[in-house]
């Protein structure tokens, strides 16, 4: 598709030739970026079907007013537009926050094979490379926004990628259309305003083509970066165990720079977002100098990094339920919190002589097990059966005046044992995997 006559852009690609076969979902924010893409993808004429999907994040007063817009202009373009809104705007994070509840809801959306597409450009592409310099990127990170990868379960692409930003705005007056600015884009205490209007005019007097340059290193790049991404592979797959951890002596036999690399593809692999360099980097430290009894941690994301007699863990971070409690009289199914299961007892009598109470693990309990002589410490028990030790406090003790009776339905202690026997029942834990894997 040709740009306007006059119009110092490249064409447009055909919406056919880009990735995915199914709709085309549009991330709407009715400004000048997402109204240009709108509009290229509508004049097409693709059978594709086109979805608009504006999110409202509710981090100021008139952000429902945007949002109307953003209807009335998907409106005048003839497109359907579906309007999320955060049940809860990020109160931390800034800019990172937002964009992840921003593509988390992108994600929710997008069905097999589909497409999303957004409206970044030429210059978002030069502002996103001299950010990631400027926090300390990696090679993969200096690339800057890739022009499409997958996403979800479908693709995500950037068709407007090699417009500059004065480009789109020229041809949204050929053709007449309107957007509507953010007044968060003037807001010189978000990282990447700042450079946009305080930085890139200074540096660009002084290198008028300064944007070009970066845009150009990050196509120049592109190739090193597939190398680099397959040894990262190859250097996973050697340290990857059957049981999907790794192999922390394998992982030191290899260079630094590739360690970080395997991090990172261990993340992506999962389809997580990887910790950024300099966080990577204190954690490979303290990889490097850890004595058999430490164990190094590094939560980013909502995920954890662990180091558990001798192998990496990548986890859920732990959820605290300290103050959860429940009675219970061992009828019916006992829900517990989070997705940690539900408890119950079977057999031909459910109901325990007096009732028990439930709770999730603290420090320092014991429990008197069948055929032992004296007590054994329960976290003990579960260290030598391997439970790593961030999932010890998430399973269900039970408890009778302050003496434990039982954690899970894997250990006993010996009197309700004795109990369950005369009750012919059995205690049940049905645990959900949630908490527990990544």
């Amino acid at each position: 598709m040709k740009s306007a006559p006059g119009i110092s852009a490249p064409a447009f690609p055909n919406p056919d030739s880009l990735p995915g076969q199914g709709r085309i979902l549009i991330a709407f924010s009715g400004g000048p970026d997402s109204v240009c893409l709108a509009a290229n993808l509508v004049e097409s004429a693709t059978r594709r079907p086109l979805l608009a999907i504006h999110v409202d994040h509710g981090l100021d007063q008139n952000s429902q007013q945007r949002a109307r817009r953003a209807g009335k202009l998907a409106g005048q373009l003839g497109l359907p537009l579906h309007l999320e809104q955060l049940e809860a705007p990020p109160l931390t994070g800034g800019e990172a926050a937002a964009r992840r509840a921003r593509y988390a809801i992108f994600e929710r959306h997008i069905q097999d094979n589909e497409l999303l597409v957004t409206g970044h450009h030429s210059d978002d592409q030069a502002e996103t490379m001299l950010l990631r310099l400027l926090r300390g990127a990696g090679p993969q990170g200096l690339l800057g926004i890739p022009q499409q990868r997958q996403f979800g379960r479908g693709w995500i692409a950037r068709p407007l990628l090699d417009w500059p930003r004065s480009a789109v705005v020229a041809w949204l007056r050929s053709r007449g259309l309107e957007w509507q600015d953010d007044p968060t884009n003037s807001d010189l205490a978000m990282d990447r305003n700042f450079l946009r209007h305080r930085i890139f005019p200074l540096l660009e007097s002084r290198w008028p083509g300064l944007r070009q340059s970066l845009a150009r290193s990050a196509r120049l790049g592109a190739g090193a970066a597939d190398a680099l991404e397959q040894m990262a592979l190859e250097d996973l797959a050697m340290t990857l165990g059957p049981e999907q951890r790794l192999d922390h002596g394998r992982l030191q036999t290899l260079s630094r720079f590739r360690q970080g690399q395997v991090l990172r593809y261990w993340y992506l692999e999962k389809q997580l977002e990887p910790p950024p360099a300099r966080r990577l980097d204190v954690f490979l430290d303290q990889l490097a100098t850890a004595a058999n009894d430490r164990q190094p941690c590094l939560d980013w994301a909502g995920h954890r990094l662990s180091l558990w007699r001798a192998q990496l863990w990548l986890h859920r971070s732990p959820r605290s339920f300290d103050a959860w409690r429940q009675d219970w009289t061992g009828e019916g199914k006992l829900r517990l919190p989070g997705t940690l299961g539900q408890l119950e007892l079977s057999g031909a009598n459910t109901s325990l002589g007096s009732p028990v109470s439930i709770r999730l693990g603290r420090k320092g309990e014991r429990l008197r097990l069948q055929n032992r002589c004296g007590s054994r410490s329960v976290n003990q028990l579960m260290a030598e059966a391997g439970i790593p030790p961030w999932q010890r406090p998430l399973w269900p003790r039970l408890e009778r005046d302050g003496q434990v009776l039982a954690v899970g339905d894997r250990w006993l202690d010996a009197d309700f044992g004795s109990e369950l026997s005369r009750l012919s029942a059995k205690l049940r834990w049905q645990a959900r995997p949630g908490e527990f894997v990544c």
